[in-house]
């Protein structure tokens, strides 16, 4: 009896050695890829020129407040009431006008950003898919949502290199304006 359970427990403990395959895992920094890549690059400059130009119709707006407050300082004694008033309101009128571009600027931006993003990040998914699918891991993780993961496994590299040459060329990166 003792013999037949010790073979028992040789057997259970020995099964997962030989019925198991080889598992091969990999890390991906997909922000990496995304800053790094060439689709990725060209997509911040696209992002950088657009920010530029919002920022200077922003400060050209804040200027035009800024020197209407100015006149409207070194006027005043001299206006009647009325007058006053009625500056006072349009110099509101513009600062809030201005206020509201700031913000929607801002939304506006940070949804282009997004969207520039996620395609991006779409066609990552597929190379490091195909990539995983085609030299066998069985499974891949990004780097950011694991704790702790061996320099050895990372294939950020290997999935930049990839996507680089699967990329589009760079004027054709993104949709959009």
């Amino acid at each position: 009896m003792k013999n037949k359970v010790a073979m028992f427990l040789l057997v259970l403990i020995a099964t997962p050695a030989w019925a198991q395959e080889k598992i091969k895992i990999g890390a991906v920094d997909v922000q990496r890829v995304i800053s790094e890549s060439q689709a990725g690059k060209a997509a911040k400059d696209k992002f950088q020129t657009q920010v530029k130009k919002v920022e200077a119709d922003l400060l050209k707006e804040r200027q035009t407040v800024e020197k209407m407050k100015s006149d409207f300082e070194k006027k005043s004694a001299l206006m009647n009431e009325e007058d006053r008033r009625n500056q006072e309101k349009e110099i509101q009128r513009r600062e809030r006008g201005y206020v509201l571009s700031m913000k929607d600027s801002e939304q506006e931006l940070r949804q282009r950003e997004g969207e520039m993003t996620s395609e991006i990040f779409r066609d990552i998914v597929k190379v490091v898919s195909e990539m995983g699918k085609g030299e066998k891991f069985s499974v891949i993780f990004e780097r950011s949502q694991v704790p702790y993961s061996d320099d050895a496994i990372d294939v950020t590299k290997k999935v930049i290199e990839l996507y680089n040459s699967r990329a589009p060329a760079p004027g054709k990166v993104t949709k959009g304006k």
